[in-house]
């Protein structure tokens, strides 16, 4: 009998394309060379994990987060990736993809093997609906005009060529002999009441 194709939407987990190496930090782990066999991380609540019980014996809980964390194996010459327009693209450099946040649709298979066979939840497809790093959605009504328009002078630039006058805001004040600090000039005073 064949395995069950499942499919779950709308998950959102992390790709690891990094060789797997005890006591070691992901960032100093090597590269997985391109169409090796990458793994696509999603956790899950208990909660959202008793909806899925084909998958849950290959969950691991964490102690820290208290998730439960599937990952699914990618063997890229083998899996189709698809956009959220549904088009089929060729899989990205794993450099591309390595630790980045994505929320996708996911077709795949569960392999009940021992020793050297299958085991785990194997990727057919992948629909990626959006990279999900950015914790914001677009604003309707936004207005991104800012970033290309000319600097304007920095109001706070004390700088000498910036003076007009031999007395700034900033100047520092006088210290008298007992200790207390003394006001330069009736600029200072007027400073002293901004809410900041």
């Amino acid at each position: 009998m064949g395995a069950k194709i499942m499919k779950i939407n709308n998950v959102t987990g992390y790709f690891d394309c990094r060789q797997f190496k005890a006591n070691t930090p992901k960032s100093n782990r090597v590269m997985i060379e391109n169409g090796g066999r990458i793994t696509f991380t999603v956790p899950f609540t208990d909660e959202e994990l008793e909806e899925y019980p084909e998958i849950k014996e290959f969950a691991k809980k964490s102690e820290k987060s208290g998730l439960n964390y599937v990952s699914f194996k990618i063997f890229p010459k083998a899996c189709r990736m698809y956009t959220a327009a549904a088009k089929q693209i060729e899989f990205p450099a794993n450099s591309v993809l390595d630790g980045g946040k994505f929320e996708v649709n996911l077709e795949f298979n569960v392999k009940h093997g021992v020793g050297t066979e299958l085991n785990g939840c194997y990727v057919n497809a992948i629909q990626v609906i959006r990279k999900a790093d950015n914790p914001f959605d677009v604003v309707e009504g936004g207005n991104d005009d800012w970033i290309n328009s000319p600097q304007q002078a920095d109001p706070f630039d004390v700088s000498d060529d910036k003076r007009s006058s031999g007395t700034t805001i900033h100047d520092e004040k006088k210290v008298s002999k007992n200790g207390s600090k003394v006001a330069k000039n009736d600029i200072d005073e007027k400073v002293d009441d901004l809410p900041f």
